[in-house]
C-alpha cells in the first residue's frame, strides 16, 4: 500500500491520506492510542509507533490520522510517508519550510456537557489526549440530586452531548461554558426540568418544551448579558425572520453571544444570511470569525469567496487556516493571487492548507466541497 496524497480535513488535528488500495465498502477500522492492536494489519502498528499519532481510521481508500497537538505535522507526516510509501507528488511538505518552535495546538477544544434529562451535570474538555473536567455551581447538583428519584439507573441513564469546538485555553473555556450554562439555566428553569423529568417524556421533547421559537429585540436591550445569552440560547430552529434578532445580537458586548448568534446564522441554508456572516467574519474575537468561517464553509455559497479571501490576512491563525481550507474547498482561479501571497505564512498547518488549495486550482480540478462531508459520503457508499 503506497500513498497516493494528503488532504487536511476541517480539524488542523487530523489529515487524511489516500492509498492505493481499498478496503471492502462494508469495512472500517477505527484504533486510537492504547487500543488492543494485536490483531490489527500490521501498518496499523508501524504508524502507532510514530509519535504524535493519537487515531487512525481507515474506510475504502484512505486513512484519516489524528495527532496529539503538541505534535507538529512536520514531524508527522515524513514518518508516514516513509511507514507507507508514497506515489504522490509532495510539493506540499517541499513547499512548506520547517515551522518555527512554537504552540502548535491551534486552541482547538472538544467540548462535552454531561446531561440527566435535559439538565446539565458537568463539563468535559478535549485538547488531543488530554482531558479535563469542570464542575458546576451547586445549583446544577441541586437539580440533580431531585431530578435522580425519576430514574431507574441515572448512571446509565446519564449522556455525554457534544456542543461546538471552542478556541483558546482548557482553563478559559471552562471558565466560558461554566458562565453560559449559568446564564442559560437559571432557578425557574433548573426547576421546570426537575418537574419535566417525573414527566413521561424524552430528553428532547423535554428541551422542546423548555424551548422558545421567539426572541424580541427588546429582550437583547435587556442590562444582564446572562438574560440575553439565555433567551437566545433557547432559540429553536432559527429561520430567515429571525435575522433582524440575530444580526443584533452581532453587536452584544459579549462574544459568547455574538459566537451563538454567528452559529444560528450558519442553521439558515439562505443566503440572506451573508451579510450578517459577513459582520461575523470581521469580529473582534478571533472564536466568532472561525465560527463564522465554518458556518460559510458549511453553506457552501461560492459568493462568499472575495469575503473569506481577505480573512488570509486575518491576525489569528485559526481564522487563517479556516480561510484557506474554505478555499481548498469551493475556491477557483480568483483566489490564486491571494493564495500565492499566502505561501509565506509562518504557521505550518496554514502553509500546508494553502499549498493544497493552490494546487488543486492550478491544476484544473473540480472543487468538491468539504472533505468531511466527502467522508461521510465514502462511509455511506
Amino acid at each position: 500500500m503506497k500513498i497516493l496524497s494528503i488532504e487536511p480535513t476541517p480539524s488542523p488535528h487530523s489529515m487524511k491520506i489516500n492509498v492505493n488500495k481499498q478496503l471492502p465498502d462494508s469495512e472500517t477500522l477505527n484504533f486510537k492510542l492504547g487500543d488492543d492492536i494485536s490483531n490489527a494489519p500490521e501498518y496499523i502498528n508501524d504508524l502507532f509507533k510514530i509519535e504524535g499519532i493519537t487515531n487512525i481510521y481507515r474506510v475504502v481508500d484512505f486513512i484519516t490520522i489524528a495527532r496529539h497537538p503538541r505534535v507538529a505535522w512536520e514531524d508527522i507526516l515524513p514518518a508516514v510517508r516513509e511507514t507507507l510509501g508514497t506515489e504522490e507528488n509532495d510539493s506540499t511538505m517541499k513547499t512548506a519550510a520547517k515551522q518555527s518552535e512554537t504552540d502548535t495546538s491551534f486552541g482547538e477544544i472538544r467540548v462535552f456537557v454531561q446531561m440527566f434529562r435535559g439538565i446539565p451535570m458537568q463539563v468535559k474538555l478535549e485538547e488531543g489526549e488530554e482531558e479535563t473536567r469542570v464542575g458546576l455551581p451547586e445549583l446544577f447538583s441541586n437539580a440533580i440530586l431531585k431530578a435522580s428519584p425519576a430514574s431507574p439507573n441515572i448512571i446509565w441513564e446519564r449522556k455525554w452531548v457534544e456542543q461546538h469546538v471552542r478556541y483558546g485555553t482548557l482553563d478559559d473555556i471552562g471558565q466560558e461554558i461554566v458562565e453560559e450554562l449559568t446564564a442559560s439555566y437559571d432557578q425557574e428553569r433548573l426547576d421546570k426540568l426537575v418537574e419535566l423529568a417525573f414527566q413521561e417524556q424524552g430528553t428532547d421533547e423535554i428541551e422542546k418544551m423548555n424551548a422558545q421559537n421567539k426572541i424580541t429585540l427588546d429582550t437583547l436591550d435587556n442590562p444582564d448579558w446572562r438574560v440575553r445569552y439565555a433567551a437566545l440560547d433557547r432559540l429553536m430552529n432559527p429561520t430567515v425572520k429571525d435575522l433582524p434578532v440575530l444580526d443584533k445580537a452581532l453587536d452584544d458586548e459579549r462574544s459568547s453571544i455574538r459566537r451563538l448568534a454567528t452559529a444560528y446564522l450558519g442553521m439558515i441554508e439562505e443566503p440572506e444570511v451573508l451579510p450578517s456572516l459577513y459582520k461575523a467574519l470581521k469580529d473582534k474575537a478571533a472564536n466568532v470569525r472561525r465560527t463564522a468561517g465554518d458556518c460559510l464553509s458549511d453553506l457552501g455559497f461560492k459568493e462568499a469567496m472575495p469575503e473569506m479571501i481577505a480573512t488570509l490576512t486575518d491576525e489569528n491563525r485559526i481564522v487563517r487556516w479556516r480561510a484557506a481550507m474554505f478555499l481548498y474547498e469551493i475556491g477557483d482561479e480568483t483566489a490564486i493571487p491571494a493564495l500565492k501571497n499566502a505561501l509565506d505564512d509562518p504557521e505550518f498547518e496554514v502553509r500546508m492548507q494553502v499549498n493544497m488549495a493552490l494546487e488543486r486550482i492550478e491544476r484544473g480540478e473540480e472543487a468538491e466541497g468539504s472533505i468531511w462531508h466527502q467522508m461521510i459520503q465514502a462511509t455511506r457508499e
